[in-house]
Parts: structure tokens; C-alpha cells; sequence
């Protein structure tokens, strides 16, 4: 099948490594893939040497509205332009920043566009990209939605019809041989949509039982983390590691995964800790979690905003090592149902169709 995938960029995020993963897991089958980048950059996941050909414009913009304008007509045109020589038997767009315009640019060319949002559904966005979507969403051949949620608003909101449940591939973190310490991991931007804020909260009332947090990834929110141990007298006791390569060791020497994120698309983090195995306690956002955590079976999934239960729940996990070995029999079971080749084979059984 000749595939064609359009992305912004492949610089680090969720989106990017999911279709960098089905790209290069395609082009590795047999099938021929070509992948558009709509803005001109320096790529950060690999690009396998199997993939056909790699395209992005080489015309930039400038932070003015005039300017983005401008670039968007070029870009509309040189996307189309493309597609006709190219001519894929599908394509698969990523991104609701940038799906309605690759459908508007296919208009007329008689392909077949499957589109996926991958954000929060109820993400604030502009005016005119909520119209767009109401105005084009419904041309696609199908979406697929990450999460139930995002189904059900999506079904809602954009009248279309063939909307198909589909989760994310897991990468799966490389267990080593190290030992296992009083650790609570956090993996995540330090942006407030993760709200390590509240999670260095409720550390602060366990934090006498001789545990430590530590939190990876780097974010606008590092200084207000930094002021919050401080004030906290957490020095030592919470730990920012910054963003980190390998993983593996630090999975490796925690015990529990905590997840407090207040709003997500797919939370790759948790799915990743889950089938290390980790045991995991998450809030229940928006979207996510009540998909993958299945309460106190195989991890702990606790109301949005309740941070007395959260605490409660949380403390419960470090004192019972029955209970994490518990959790982490079941959960290490999803890297079974979402590897790379039933999700990238369940793609191409919608795309067959």
C-alpha cells in the first residue's frame, strides 16, 4: 500500500514517535511510505532507511498574522502539488492544529484522508480551527480517536460518522538490573497540564516515611517546582532529573509511578510505566487514564481534583509491597495488547476497507 503521512514536525513529542514508529514499521513490511513535514526543521526521531521519500517545504514565516497567512496559501499549494505526485492510495494526517488543512488541500483529488486528533478533546482552540473542523472533519475517511472520550466528543461535534478507537503503540522500557529503592517516578513536561504542583503537595505529607520523588522532564514549570520544594522543605527529598535518554534505569530503581496529570491526549507515560511493570496511581482526567487503569486491578485511578484520596490511596501503595506486586501482575499485560504490530496492522485492516 502506498501510504502517505503528513505530520508538522519530528521534533520530540507523543504524536511525533507514534508515526515515526508506524512510518518505519510500514516501510519495514513492504509497504511504500512517504512522509510531508509541513514546517521546515531538523528531524529528532529516526527516520528509517526503508522509508520512500521525507519532503518539507523549504519556506518559512514570520510571527506576524500577515506573514502566516501568506505561508499558509504557499503551503496549501505546495501540499497539493504534492499529494498529485505522490498520489497515495491513503493519507494519514496527525495533528488537530493542521488536519483540516490537509483535508482542505485534498479537496477535489479523490483520496482517501484518515485524520487524528491528538490532544485533549475539550482543548481550548480558535475560533476559526472549531469552525474548520465543524466544516471539513466530516470529509475524512475516518478518525481515530485515542481515548473513548475523545470518540464521544468527536462523533458529537463533527458529525462524522467512522470514528474508530484506536490507542497508542507502547514503547517499552528496557528493565535493568538494578535495585529496587523507595522511589515514586514521574514522567512528564513540566508544564501545569501535568501538575507536578499538586503531586510534590501530596508527597509533602508522606515525605517522613523516608521515601523520595523523583520527577523527569524539563518545562516552563521548573522554577515553580523548584520554589515549591523549597518552601516545602523537600530539598533531597524531591528530585527534578531533568529530561533523560534512558529511562530504563530509573524505572528500574522505583517502586511506584505516580500521574497527576489534570489533562491529557494519551498518556504515553503511564502506558509505558504500567507495562515496565510499575505500580501506578493516576487521576482520572479528562481523557486517558479510565481507559487504561481498571481500579485496583491492575493500578489505582482516583477522582479528578481529590487530593485527600489521592494521598490516602498513595500511602496505601508504599506500605503494601502485596499491593504493588498485585497491580503490576495485571498491568504489565497492556504492553501485550498494543505493540507496534497490532496497532499498525489494525491501521491498515481501516485502510483495506
Amino acid at each position: 500500500m502506498k501510504i502517505t503521512l503528513i505530520i508538522p514536525t519530528f521534533l520530540q513529542g507523543g504524536m511525533e514517535r507514534i508515526m515515526s514508529e508506524l512510518g518505519n514499521y510500514w516501510a519495514e513490511n513492504g509497504h511504500v511510505i512517504d512522509i510531508v513535514f509541513l514546517v521546515n526543521h531538523t528531524p529528532s526521531f529516526t527516520i528509517g532507511s526503508k522509508i520512500n521519500t521525507v519532503t518539507m517545504p523549504h519556506f518559512f514565516y514570520k510571527k506576524t498574522a500577515l506573514s502566516k497567512f501568506f505561508y499558509s496559501i504557499r503551503l496549501l499549494f505546495y501540499l497539493r502539488r504534492h499529494i498529485k505526485k505522490v498520489s497515495p492510495s491513503v493519507i494519514l494526517s496527525f495533528g488537530e492544529g493542521y488536519n483540516s488543512f490537509v483535508l482542505l488541500s485534498a479537496i477535489g483529488l479523490n483520496k482517501n484522508v484518515y485524520i487524528s486528533d491528538r490532544s485533549n478533546p475539550l482543548a481550548p482552540l480558535s475560533r476559526s480551527l472549531r469552525f474548520f473542523q465543524k466544516l471539513l472533519y466530516p470529509r475524512a475517511k475516518g478518525i481515530f480517536a485515542q481515548t473513548s472520550f475523545a470518540k464521544q466528543v468527536l462523533l458529537k461535534t463533527t458529525k462524522q460518522k467512522n470514528v474508530i478507537l484506536l490507542p497508542n503503540p507502547i514503547k517499552v522500557i528496557k528493565n535493568e538490573p538494578l535495585e529496587k529503592k523507595d522511589i515514586i517516578l514521574n514522567v512528564g513536561r513540566l508544564v501545569w497540564e501535568k501538575d507536578q504542583l499538586s503531586l510534590i503537595r501530596i508527597f509533602k505529607n508522606l515525605s517522613h516515611l523516608g521515601w523520595k520523588l523523583h520527577i523527569i522532564g524539563e518545562g516552563p514549570m521548573r522554577g515553580a517546582l523548584e520554589q515549591e520544594i523549597e518552601k516545602l522543605n523537600l530539598q533531597g527529598k524531591v528530585v527534578l532529573l531533568g529530561s533523560q535518554k534512558n529511562l530504563g534505569k530509573y524505572f528500574s530503581n522505583a517502586k511506584i509511578f505516580a500521574f497527576t496529570s489534570v489533562s491529557e491526549g494519551y498518556p504515553n507515560a503511564l502506558c509505558e510505566a504500567m507495562a515496565f511493570p510499575l505500580a501506578c496511581i493516576s487521576f482520572d482526567c479528562d481523557a486517558g487514564p479510565r481507559d487504561i487503569i481498571d481500579h485496583g486491578i491492575n493500578g489505582l485511578l482516583i477522582e479528578a481534583g481529590n487530593m485527600k484520596k489521592f494521598e490516602e490511596e498513595l500511602l496505601r501503595l508504599m506500605t503494601s509491597e502485596e499491593l504493588q506486586d498485585k497491580l503490576k501482575k495485571q498491568s504489565v499485560k497492556i504492553a501485550e495488547n498494543q505493540t507496534i504490530d497490532k496497532i499498525a496492522n489494525t491501521i491498515l485492516k481501516e485502510f483495506e476497507k
